[in-house]
Formats: structure tokens, C-alpha cells, sequence
């Protein structure tokens, strides 16, 4: 019993926290299997409605689809709501943890991200490797050689400090803010993105915009830069002066996770300040929004802020960019020869 109750309060021992992790890990395989699990549901359920036809339409032109070029377009928006019901569970149980007194909640909000979504993806990158096809839509996104290695260094940021922080700072309100605003917070700045993009881009131009201008202020420039870098900052100094500062094996992940993560949210702010200058202050641009509202719609579906922010949706960002770029030399080559 001993050990089921420190899975089960998600005590911050070794057996609580790999045993807690575990279970997340198995939990969320389910949710997120399009197959049988939960989103088979809800992606049947979406493909159902009247406004599906909409969805396709906006998400057709989005770097995600673009790179992964799903049959169904619409499959971006199925993913977009998987993304918020992840970072909404987990800070759920972050918010619960820290309004209620009780840290072991809080423990397992955490491990949302470190089980159910860092260590889930890492095996079902390693099924499509060793057991092809592999399980969807993982397979899919493997196809670009450059989103494993995206993905590797992303998910290093959670299985560097998620456990120790769990194990040695976790009711700790500093941190507890931190990890509720890096996991919980991204569900309100997306929130309001499942409505608005099933709406006909053509008659809510101006609203799908405000939207974008929505995630780029909360998350991007808010939450993700001028909240994180102090605060992370703050919170890597007070690791630093504890009694765990001087064993390695914490304050070496811990170095490693705020490095990533800094270089990690400044790759986010400096793609999604050049999308935002050159659709806003290009040199067509801020007159045809003035000449007519369609100008205004073209603008507003091609800026893609929230597909900046987590997981899939950066690795599909950095990877356009980065064929894009590849596609510039091939060309530069084929003139100089």
C-alpha cells in the first residue's frame, strides 16, 4: 500500500513520481488515441457538424497543413483542440492544487506534461520507429526529418525539471505560479480560438484577427516573454541558493531547461514578430487593408500566431521556415550555376 499511496498522492519519492507518470502516461495514450481513445470521438464529432466545411477552409492554408498535408485539412482544428484540452487539464489540476492547499494535485498537473505528453510522445516516436506505421497522426509528422529532433528538444525542457521540481520545489508557490502559467495559461489563450475559427473568414475578418492579436499578446509576448524571463530567472536562482544547488544532478537539468526553454520562446517571439511586421507593414499590405475588407481577410488567414505556441504546432512553424529557407538556397544554386 505504501507504494500505491505515493502514486496515488503523487508523493514527491522516486516510486510516487515515476509510478504517477506512469499513469498519465497510460491515461493520456487513451485521450489521445484517434483510433478507439478520446479524440476518436471528438474528431468524428467535429467532422459531424454543420460548420465543418468552414474549418476545412480556414485550415487549409496553415503552415501545419502545408508541412504535413493531411488529406483533411480539417484535422489541424482536431489537434488545436487536443492542444487545449492537454494544457487545460493540466493546469486544472495545477490551480486546483494551489487554491485547495494541496500540492500532490499540483504534483500532478506536472506530470500531465511530463507523462502525458513528453514521455507519450517519446514512445509513440519510438513505436512508428521500431514498429511501422506506427500509431496516427505521429507517423504523419515523422515524415519531416526535422520534427524529431524538434520534438527531442522541445520535451527535454519538461523531463529535466518536471520531476525534480516535483520532488524538491513543489509547494513552493513561486514555482507553482511558473508551472501554471507555462502548462495551464496557453488553454485561455487559445480558448476562444475554437470558435472563432469556425467561423467563415470572409464575414469575421476583423474577429479572426482580434483573435491572432489575442494569442500573440497574452501568450507570446505575456505570458512566454515578459512573465517567463524574469520568472524563470527567479526561479532558477532559487535552486541555485538551496541546500540542492550544489548537487549536479539537479542543477545541471535545471540549467539545461532554462537554456532550451529561453531559446525556445525566443525562436516563438522572433517568428511570430516578422509574420506580424511583414502582414502588417509590408509594402502592400497596410494599404490593401485600407482599400477593402477582403484585403483584410487574406491578411488575417495567412498569420498564423497560435501555431506558434506548443508542441506539433511549433515543430510545423520551425520546420516551414526551415524548407522554405532550403527551397531559397536550392533556387540561389540552380541561378549561380
Amino acid at each position: 500500500m505504501g507504494l500505491l499511496s505515493d502514486i496515488v498522492f503523487c508523493e514527491p519519492t522516486v516510486g510516487g513520481q515515476i509510478g504517477a507518470a506512469i499513469v498519465q502516461l497510460l491515461l493520456w495514450s487513451f485521450i489521445t488515441n484517434y483510433d478507439y481513445g478520446v479524440m476518436a470521438h471528438v474528431h468524428k464529432y467535429v467532422k459531424r457538424q454543420p460548420w465543418y466545411p468552414i474549418v476545412q477552409e480556414n485550415m487549409k492554408d496553415d503552415d501545419a497543413q502545408v508541412i504535413w498535408d493531411f488529406p483533411d485539412p480539417g484535422f489541424n482544428y482536431v489537434t488545436f483542440f487536443q492542444t487545449i484540452m492537454h494544457h487545460g487539464g493540466g493546469g486544472v489540476l495545477m490551480s486546483l492544487g494551489m487554491l485547495l492547499g494541496q500540492p500532490w494535485l499540483w504534483r500532478h498537473g506536472m506530470l500531465v506534461e511530463v507523462g502525458g505528453m513528453d514521455l507519450l510522445d517519446a514512445f509513440r516516436i519510438a513505436n512508428v520507429k521500431f514498429f511501422p506505421p506506427g500509431t496516427f497522426p505521429t507517423n504523419v509528422f515523422l515524415k519531416s526529418k526535422l520534427f524529431g529532433p524538434l520534438m527531442a528538444f522541445h520535451h527535454s525542457v519538461g523531463l529535466c525539471v518536471g520531476i525534480p521540481v516535483n520532488m524538491y520545489f513543489s509547494e513552493i508557490y513561486e514555482f507553482q505560479l511558473f508551472g501554471l502559467m507555462t502548462l495551464g495559461f496557453p488553454a485561455i489563450c487559445l480558448g476562444p480560438g475554437l470558435i472563432i475559427k469556425t467561423l467563415d473568414k470572409a464575414k469575421y475578418a476583423r474577429l479572426l484577427f482580434a483573435d491572432r492579436m489575442w494569442v500573440f499578446l497574452t501568450f507570446t509576448l505575456g505570458s512566454r516573454t515578459l512573465y517567463y524571463f524574469p520568472a524563470a530567472w527567479s526561479c532558477f536562482l532559487h535552486v541555485w541558493y538551496s541546500p540542492f544547488g550544489s548537487n549536479w544532478n539537479v542543477i545541471l537539468p535545471f540549467t539545461w531547461a532554462l537554456l532550451a526553454m529561453s531559446a525556445f520562446n525566443l525562436m516563438i517571439l522572433g517568428i511570430q514578430l516578422n509574420s506580424f511586421y511583414k502582414r502588417l507593414f509590408g509594402k502592400d499590405t497596410l494599404h490593401a487593408v485600407r482599400r477593402s475588407s477582403s484585403s483584410l481577410t487574406d491578411i488575417v488567414a495567412s498569420v498564423s500566431v497560435e501555431f506558434g505556441l506548443t508542441n506539433m504546432f511549433v515543430a510545423s512553424r520551425l520546420v516551414a521556415r526551415a524548407h522554405k529557407a532550403k527551397d531559397r538556397v536550392k533556387e540561389q544554386h540552380t541561378k549561380d550555376q
